[in-house]
């Protein structure tokens, strides 16, 4: 069942942020070689992180339409298909500021789904208004400041393609 989503004043949202854990789906998304994408985030929470692309699954929206939203808002890529992907467990995020107030903690109940694409889908992958760039990371990869939730996803990619 898929329903249109009610848009929320900033307000009102702000204060079920406060009230509310929030159902979020990241993506993590590896190519051929076993790297996986990660973006610079521009907002909060994580912002000047290095993190997953993914976002809030919407009331009435279920998890294969959120997939499908996902991957095409955040990354470009139409069509590919929801069973193609590997949830990796239910996770908390826990954050001391949110997306519209620094004062207002966010609580993720986070569903990370791991999928691997082919060389022509990694060449359709766009930027998108969440993340300010992206970079491919193979796991071990000490150069940027990966938010620890990604690492952990990293992690968790690194000893499934080691397994």
């Amino acid at each position: 069942m898929s329903v249109a989503p009610n848009i929320l004043s900033t307000e009102v949202f702000t204060a079920a942020v406060d009230a509310l854990p929030l159902i979020s789906m990241d993506l993590c998304v590896t190519d051929t070689a076993g790297r996986i994408l990660l973006g610079l985030r521009v907002n909060a929470p994580a912002q000047g992180f290095w993190f997953t692309p993914g976002g809030r699954i919407r009331k009435g929206e279920g998890q294969a339409a959120a997939f499908a939203r996902l991957m095409a808002g955040e990354l470009g890529l139409h069509d590919i298909a929801f069973e193609r992907a590997q949830l990796m467990g239910v996770w908390d995020h826990f954050y001391e500021d949110s997306a519209f107030s620094a004062s207002v903690s966010t609580h993720y109940v986070n569903l990370p789904f791991w999928i691997r694409l082919t060389v022509s889908e990694v060449e359709q992958v766009r930027a998108e208004d969440q993340h300010s760039e992206w970079k491919w990371i193979m796991h071990g990869a000490k150069d940027i400041p990966v938010h620890p939730y990604a690492q952990n996803y990293v992690d968790w990619i690194g000893r499934k393609l080691s397994a």
